[in-house]
């Protein structure tokens, strides 16, 4: 990448004590409710401090170039956290304009300092340990559109802005039969939106660069699908439909960063070492990714952000990207909650630093999971390496039960087309992923010397219960398309593989069957 080489210049301009996306598992696009939700800490404990202010810590006045629907801490870590940097080196001189796009949020909690927050960076970066601080002071104007409609459809007549960004969730991409041209606001995201952009073609400015964050395949293709249907059901008209089409550019993008958020167990002690009072705090890790598909001339020259040395890749075909990111961050993660727990470990933490199953986590990745990954080996290993460190974060306190929750869809989006894979690619099926797949049947259908919580819906947790005692357990939930999306009895060999996996978890324990494949 052609920033790379300036990563540690970037480095070392944190403020700080050093450098360093889905929480499960972003985007990990993920972290805490974008509300915030901690509670802080009595008055009384912090009354030598002042709050983080503009008087504080004074920042200059910027053109407002960037447009942000969500002012969650994912957002405020992840894309607010780039604009600093872009500041900072001189190749940008634009603040962002945070919207908050639903009625409870924290566009308030923002304003009482002044917009200021700090963005604390802790994990391991090319094996080191990683703790540093800096204030960001890019937000500058936040609009809650439910109070200022007006002053956010007034965005669209400043020429400085330039790009809209947004991360509303995954169902935010959608309409809502209640959306009304005449709602102020109306209800959906795509409806606001598509007002804005009709304001902003109305005053015969040029049209945007628009990058959803959103985790939802083709984001960009689906939100601009959502905002020429609101606009047909608004009678907007041809000419603004061409206009939506030909004067804007809605790129698709991945975003990877594990935002852990609010640093509520440890807020006070944080306040004392930065020297102020700061409720908006938002911790995540030094790992950055986002990848665009889009013309990456076009959106430079509004968002240099690679020219920063930020970790920003521009694609034709952002499904590889995915499927990197999906299958070698998340398809561990699963592993790691099937089997971790039924050996009696409760983080991620705990897992990748346990020998035995580093290993054989290590050899899923390495083994199964990179080959049927369509992107060059040595940036897989690359990736691979840094999920590694990732897991390793010793800061971060990832759960295992946290992950397991809805395991069923996650095995099914994350590992069974590593399965399938491996069988296209040479007939063989990943005894690692099977072992997987086997520990989660135990755990669903409650067998086992160790028993674990379920937490999936009501209507996969019937399906197993109809199995829990049944000699056919392993065929029969292997052949419900309900639970996987097809009949997973027709691959051939693996209800024998998951059959064989299983009996040895129940005779043997789990961390014999680790210790035997890693």
């Amino acid at each position: 990448m052609r920033g790379q080489a300036r990563k540690q210049d970037v480095a070392r301009a944190q403020v700080g004590m050093g450098e360093g996306g889905p929480s499960d598992d972003v985007g990990v696009a993920g972290g805490l409710p974008g509300a915030g939700g901690h509670q802080p800490a009595a008055p009384d404990a912090v009354t030598d401090l002042p709050r983080l202010s503009r008087g504080l810590m004074p920042a200059p006045a910027r053109p407002l170039r960037v447009i942000q629907f969500g002012e969650g801490n994912f957002l405020r870590a992840f894309l607010d956290w780039q604009i600093q940097q872009l500041n900072r080196q001189g190749l940008f001189d634009g603040d962002v304009a945070v919207v908050q796009p639903l009625p409870n949020g924290r566009a308030a909690a923002l304003e009482q300092q002044d917009r200021l927050y700090t963005v604390l960076i802790e994990g391991r970066q090319g094996g080191h340990d990683v703790h540093t601080h800096e204030v960001i002071d890019v937000i500058g104007a936040t609009i809650d559109v439910y109070a200022q409609w007006s002053r956010f459809l007034a965005l669209a007549d400043d020429p400085a802005a330039q790009v809209i960004v947004s991360n509303t969730t995954e169902a935010g991409i959608a309409l809502d039969p209640a959306d009304s041209p005449d709602g102020a606001p109306p209800a959906s995201y795509p409806a606001k939106l598509t007002l804005l952009l009709y304001r902003r073609y109305r005053s015969g400015l040029p049209g945007f660069v628009i990058i959803p964050c959103e985790l939802i395949e083709d984001n960009g293709g689906e939100l601009l699908k959502a905002v020429r249907e609101c606009a047909r059901r608004f009678q907007l008209g041809a000419e603004f439909d061409l206009w939506l089409r030909t004067r804007n550019t809605f790129c698709s993008s991945l975003v990877d960063r594990i935002v852990p958020g609010y640093p509520r167990d440890r807020d006070q002690e944080l306040w004392r070492d930065l020297g102020y009072v700061d409720e908006n705090i938002v911790a995540t890790e030094p790992f950055m990714l986002w990848v665009i598909e889009g013309p990456a001339e076009q959106v430079e020259a509004v968002l240099p952000l690679r020219d920063a040395g930020l970790d920003v890749v521009f694609t034709d075909d952002l499904r590889p990207y995915r499927d990197r990111k999906v299958f070698l961050l998340n398809g561990p993660h699963t592993t790691m909650a099937m089997l971790g727990r039924l050996a009696g470990l409760g983080t991620v933490g705990e897992t990748i630093t346990d020998p035995d199953f580093r290993a054989f986590i290590a050899a899923e990745m390495h083994e199964e999971i990179a080959p049927v990954v369509n992107l060059p080996e040595t940036e897989l290993e690359r990736f691979a390496f840094e999920v590694v460190e990732r897991f390793e974060n010793p800061y971060s306190h990832h759960a295992l039960d946290a992950i397991a929750l809805n395991s069923v869809a996650k095995f099914r989006a994350r590992l069974l087309p590593v399965i399938k894979g491996n069988f296209e690619r040479d007939g063989r099926l990943p005894a690692r992923v099977v072992a997987a797949l086997a520990a989660l049947l135990v755990s669903y259908a409650g067998r086992g010397p160790v028993t674990v919580a379920v937490n999936d819906a009501e209507s996969v947790r019937q399906t197993f219960d109809k199995f829990v005692d049944s000699a056919e357990l392993v065929p029969a939930i292997l052949r419900d398309s309900s639970l996987w999306g097809e009949d997973l009895s027709l691959i051939p060999g693996l209800v024998a593989a998951v059959q064989e996996t299983l009996d040895a978890l129940l005779r043997d324990g789990a961390r014999a069957v680790v210790k035997s494949l890693a």
